[in-house]
């Protein structure tokens, strides 16, 4: 019996000491990747709309192939007379996307798209913190333009990065910031784009290879396609910049 409870704890050991060595490749691979890549903006000539996009490495597009690939590349892409400044960073978490809209002079602005909260569920941001930092991020944005649109991240735990019981906790964490987003948007009167999906209907899971980038934590190209997807079916996006193509 104790030469079974001794083997059981080195197949234990040698299982953390092996996934948190690939846990670490993979998020140094991610940084390498985020030193790669560059937000997406435009100005055409004689644009009829004018974004602000704010966030995170998700407002950024790291992980796709090309900035163009992006949510604001892809906006950029269906709507030509777009103007598109992007002051997203690598790495921002709430708090920083906060000081971002606050760096903002104009308020020429016809929309502001938001995109934070993978850093603060990552780095187990407090909640009441979180709650109250989201709330001004809204509040600030809404200063700057008459629409705001918020969009986070999906399950957090659902990235291949993770292993068990790590993946189980962000999934947890994800749920929890979840749900103070929704709340605050509501409260505000905001559009929240909702990217959660169980594991097992989440199709990221199903085909990592083709949603998720090399550090299986960000998304890819076609990762990114499926939450500009997500953006036009759940908000007024689409009716916010349809005239312009008139």
């Amino acid at each position: 019996m104790k030469r079974f409870v001794f083997i059981l704890i080195i197949v234990i050991c040698l299982y953390f000491i092996i996934n948190t060595f690939q846990l670490g490749m993979r998020i140094y691979q991610g940084m390498k990747i985020s030193e790669q890549s560059s937000a997406f903006e435009i100005k055409p000539p004689e644009a009829l709309r004018k974004i602000l996009v704010v966030g995170d490495s998700t407002g950024v597009g790291t992980g796709a192939t090309d900035p163009a690939d992006s949510i604001a590349g892809r906006i950029s892409r269906d709507y030509s007379h777009v103007e598109i400044i992007n002051i997203s960073e690598d790495g921002a978490k709430a708090s920083d996307v906060l000081d971002q809209l606050k760096s903002v002079d104009e308020n020429d602005f016809d929309l502001v798209l938001v995109q934070t909260g993978g850093n603060d569920i990552l780095r187990f941001t407090l909640l009441d913190s979180l709650k109250n930092t989201i709330s001004d991020v809204l509040h600030a944005a809404r200063r700057v333009a008459p629409d705001v649109i918020f969009i986070s991240t999906g399950n957090v735990g659902n990235a291949p990065a993770f292993f068990p019981p790590i993946n189980w906790i962000y999934t947890k964490r994800t749920q929890k910031v979840r749900s103070v987003f929704m709340l605050v948007s509501r409260e505000k009167g905001i559009e929240y784009v909702d990217l959660f999906q169980d594991k097992g209907k989440d199709p990221f899971v199903q085909d990592p290879d083709r949603f998720f980038t090399s550090d299986l934590l960000h998304p890819s190209s076609q990762g990114y396609a499926m939450w500009y997807e997500e953006l036009k079916a759940q908000t007024s996006l689409p009716a916010i910049l349809s005239f312009q193509e008139q």
